[in-house]
């Protein structure tokens, strides 16, 4: 007679291999184990091995996922680092031009009052230095020509800014 197999089906096991009646009529069957304690603590060492395989396969996937989120956590910090440098150079350069204006137009207002105060000293001596200033006017006219283009050329550089 031809040897058949022990199989019952497609999703035979070893298991169920095990488990069996030993039935002396047919030649494939095959006697259960001696002992239950010894199938018992086969299942238990295979259990327990793969249980800890298990175990140790959680551990190598949480120890990686930690080391990922703190790796995004440095990466975080550099990036706020490197975020607040910028802002810190962008608001010294913002300080520093808003000096320049403020400088500019203290210029300015410098350059217009030194035009005016001319105009209100000439209450006691007026006739003397009406005399003084039509000497002086054709100089100081050509130096009040290009103060003044020098302040429109400050306040369009205000404009600017």
């Amino acid at each position: 007679m031809a040897f058949r197999s022990g199989r019952a089906g497609p999703h035979w096991s070893a298991r169920n291999h095990r488990n069996r009646r030993v039935d002396p009529d047919v030649e494939d069957s095959h006697p259960l184990q001696s002992s239950n304690s010894d199938s018992s603590s086969d299942s238990d060492d295979g259990e327990s091995t793969r249980l800890s395989g298990l175990a140790a396969s959680f551990r190598i996937v949480s120890e990686s996922l930690l080391r990922m989120e703190q790796t995004e956590l440095e990466m975080a910090k550099a990036r706020e680092a490197l975020r607040l440098k910028a802002e810190k150079q962008r608001l010294e350069s913002e300080a520093e031009l808003t000096q320049m204006l403020l400088q500019t137009q203290l210029q300015i207002a410098s350059l217009v009052s030194r035009q005016r105060d001319p105009n209100r000293k000439r209450k006691r001596a007026e006739e003397e230095e009406e005399a003084e200033a039509e000497e002086e006017s054709s100089s100081s006219s050509s130096v009040a020509k290009r103060e003044g283009a020098l302040a429109l050329s400050l306040l369009q550089c205000n404009l600017l800014f």
